[in-house]
């Protein structure tokens, strides 16, 4: 084919004026509109953080099993369905435990006769060595239930490795000659992870770690015994983060309190989030633009 003897296509001038002002149009609702919206789902968020959701850190996809305070077998997949609250024990070095025990008999109190909350105390002791028997005694001591409050023992690596990988204890470290032998093999921190009905870990990385809440609640309260002065700066940043680790451990137990009541009433389903309606929407703006173009060269081949 001569490509000179082809007609040159004839631009018709009111469509493309017609459909430049009705992308425009879009554009000019389109756009304030999905900022209200963000600025909406902003505002929810916000308020419901404020009210005590938390994000996921983690997913529990795979079982964990392990022997109980009373030697039978159990698994944590038992407990879907169930909010349930988790904490490393050391059994063969009380000392080690004493604040993460405390913490949980407070919510064995706290939500005493709810069957849909449980405890789970996880050891990292070697079983053979430190097994159900002497979980068993700590359950005495601390007046546990076991119908809401769980002691579980299971291989030593894997019981580190479930904590470090699943339920994002990262602060999990293997102590050396003299250290080991005081305080136990490994140093766990007194750290609590809240999870969900659908066993999705809530929380933030370090959130609810207790040893280190009261470290830095213990440092801020001696800053303060030296100069009394610096509880009067509250606005600005270096005031506001003394503030809040000057009452640190009580600020994270009302923090867990609220998000273990928030999560009770959380309907939000288990899946990932919804996109159905952004894909909607840019699939609309494609088909709408595809068609505009198919008009067009409708209209131009006569």
């Amino acid at each position: 084919m001569n490509v000179s003897e082809l007609d040159p296509a004839e631009r018709d001038p009111k469509a493309i004026r017609r459909t430049v002002i009705i992308l425009c149009l879009m554009m000019a609702v389109g756009g304030p509109a999905i900022i209200w919206a963000y600025f909406q789902k902003d505002a929810k968020d916000r308020q419901e953080i404020l009210d005590g959701r938390s994000p996921r850190i983690s997913h529990l996809t795979k079982n964990f099993a392990g022997i109980c305070q009373d030697g039978e077998s159990r698994g944590l997949d038992d407990l879907e369905g169930k909010v349930w609250v988790v904490a490393p024990i050391v059994p063969n070095h009380a000392e080690e435990n004493k604040i993460q025990l405390a913490k949980m008999q407070e919510l064995a109190e706290r939500y005493k006769g709810r069957e849909d909350f449980h405890l789970v105390c996880l050891s990292v002791a070697d079983p053979t060595k430190h097994g159900y028997e002497e979980l068993a005694k700590i359950a005495d001591e601390v007046g546990a239930d076991i119908k809401q409050w769980w002691f579980m023992a299971a291989g030593e690596e894997k019981m580190i490795g479930y904590l470090k990988d699943h339920l994002k204890m990262a602060h999990i470290n293997e102590r050396k000659a003299e250290d080991a032998k005081k305080f136990g093999k490994y140093d766990v921190p007194a750290q609590l992870r809240v999870v969900d009905q659908s066993r999705r870990v809530r929380g933030e990385h370090q959130q609810f770690d207790f040893d280190f809440a009261a470290v830095r609640q213990s440092e801020a309260r001696e800053q303060v015994r030296k100069n009394p002065n610096l509880l009067e700066d509250k606005d600005s940043y270096d005031g506001k983060l003394r503030g809040f680790y000057y009452d640190m451990d009580n600020i994270w137990t009302k923090r867990m309190h609220k998000v273990i009541d928030y999560t009770f009433n959380e309907d939000e389903a288990d899946k990932d989030p919804d996109y159905n309606k952004a894909i909607f929407v840019v699939l609309l703006i494609v088909a709408f633009i595809a068609f505009q173009v198919i008009r067009l060269r409708k209209r131009a081949n006569g």
